[in-house]
């Protein structure tokens, strides 16, 4: 919302009164010329190196002139709103003229846009996760306010764009990020870096020689992932046991488990309780990925003894290598003879009712109907949680840290390479997401039964008797 303005204004900046979005000079001013035309006008300097006029717009005793131009309209909201729109075409035909007059070619960044989208297109669609990747990219680029296309600096030839465009582009980025979700925007930075050297890789084919700037450096915010307490999960498994009717922990056949109540208008439903208890224990005992969910089948899984299944995820995230997960927990056994009983011979293992996207079904909508009751069961369990951050992800947390904690052996050299492998993840991930804190807290409890209660901090009860 626009500042309030008093009938008599002079001069407003565009930034600070209107706060429009968009990338624009900060300097963009609108003002009105006394004893003119009733219409309002809008003025900006160039900076010196982006200005193509003799002697870079300087009158003779050297002070370089603004750019003006009317709005013709005497709306000042309108006319802040006409002035972004001229300073942007106006910046942009400067550095056409600045590169026509030093003949060098006119390549911006949206130039090789469309070229790097079609060929990346091409090349990805028959991979998997192609969907997400367009999507994503899509949004680096389009996105309103901090979309790429949409920086000024985009629309200018890649050789003139400066440290100081890609320092408030972040500036912009982590702005929006803090708006957002509370973080510094690490994230889409590195993102937006990512497009952008892709597009600047093209770019250097018709720029030889040309040195393009740096990048602000990217600071990662590192925060202390939510994970399910030990007491919270056995309560959470309580009760999406109840929420089923006793029937999640019973021995059910194919056909009994098909004849669970089921309605597909409703996903508050006995069945779906049952294959939300399932796919619980499956991340649980194997360390899935939430990805992995949609695509777990039937037949990757084998019991090899008494005591020992293994899960051979076919479909990984990345390019990591294909191989056996196994559980470590004894009880993975009992759930596996439970779960197989449940289900034919192959074909999906969890939520097997939710057509996937090969199918003609939403690309998240496993992942959308397990999130929705999972947020429902922590609700109705009642546990102490941010039921907002708790998504499937947490599970996967919960997890690791857990099996951490139960077994400390796991987070020894040697050991924990072999857990890390295990769970298709890195040692270094295990160590800065789970041990850290583990070690912490550890520290913590043994410094609380070790330190002497002070002799003034303790309260005095009113009836204790003096000594």
């Amino acid at each position: 919302m626009p500042k309030q303005i008093t009938d008599d204004w002079r001069t407003l900046n565009v930034s600070e009164v209107f706060a429009i979005r968009g990338s624009y000079p900060r300097d963009l001013r609108i003002f009105r010329k006394p004893d003119k035309s009733p219409n309002i006008y809008a003025r900006f300097l160039p900076l010196p190196t982006e200005d193509p006029r003799p002697n870079q717009g300087r009158t003779k005793g050297g002070k370089r002139l603004t750019v003006d131009a009317s709005m013709e309209t005497t709306d000042p909201k309108q006319a802040a709103k006409d002035a972004v729109n001229w300073v942007q075409r106006k910046t942009q035909e400067f550095r056409e003229a600045l590169d026509k007059s030093d003949g060098k070619p006119f390549k911006s960044l949206a130039d090789y846009w469309d070229d790097y989208f079609s060929s990346e297109c091409v090349r990805r669609e028959v991979s998997r996760g192609f969907t997400k990747w367009k999507r994503e990219e899509l949004r680096k680029w389009n996105a309103d306010v901090y979309g790429i296309k949409n920086q000024l600096w985009a629309k200018k030839s890649c050789d003139l764009i400066t440290p100081s465009d890609y320092k408030d582009y972040f500036s912009l980025l982590e702005k929006q990020a803090k708006k957002n979700r509370g973080t510094n925007g690490s994230g889409i930075k590195a993102d937006a870096k990512t497009l952008i050297n892709k597009l600047l890789g093209l770019a250097s084919e018709d720029f030889l020689g040309h040195q393009f700037p740096s990048f602000p450096t990217i600071k990662k915010q590192k925060r202390q992932v939510t994970h399910i307490r030990l007491e919270d999960w056995e309560m959470l498994l309580k009760t999406v046991n109840d929420l089923s009717a006793g029937a999640a922990r019973k021995n059910l056949t194919v056909k009994q488990y098909n004849e669970l109540d089921f309605r597909s208008g409703n996903r508050i439903n006995q069945r779906n309780w049952v294959d939300l208890y399932d796919a619980l224990l499956l991340e649980w005992f194997f360390y899935l990925r939430s990805e992995d969910m949609k695509r777990l089948r039937i037949e990757w899984f084998k019991k090899v003894s008494t005591k020992k299944v293994i899960c051979n995820l076919q479909e990984v995230k990345g390019n990591r290598g294909i191989h056996e997960t196994e559980h470590y927990r004894p009880d993975a056994v009992p759930f596996w003879t439970r779960l197989k009983a449940r289900r034919p011979k192959n074909g999906w293992l969890v939520t097997p009712h939710i057509k996937r996207q090969n199918e003609g079904g939403a690309e998240n909508g496993v992942r959308d109907l397990l999130n929705y009751l999972l947020k429902n069961a922590i609700k109705t369990a009642d546990l102490e949680l941010p039921v907002g951050a708790c998504s499937w992800t947490t599970i996967r947390h919960t997890a690791f840290r857990l099996t951490l904690e139960a077994f400390p052996q796991f987070g020894q050299t040697g050991s924990i390479k072999k857990f890390a492998f295990n769970g298709h993840t890195s040692e270094q991930m295990l160590r800065e997401t789970y041990l850290n804190y583990i070690e912490n807290d550890q520290l913590g409890d043994l410094a609380r039964e070790t330190i002497k209660v002070g002799k003034y901090t303790m309260v005095r009860m009113v009836n204790a008797k003096k000594k």
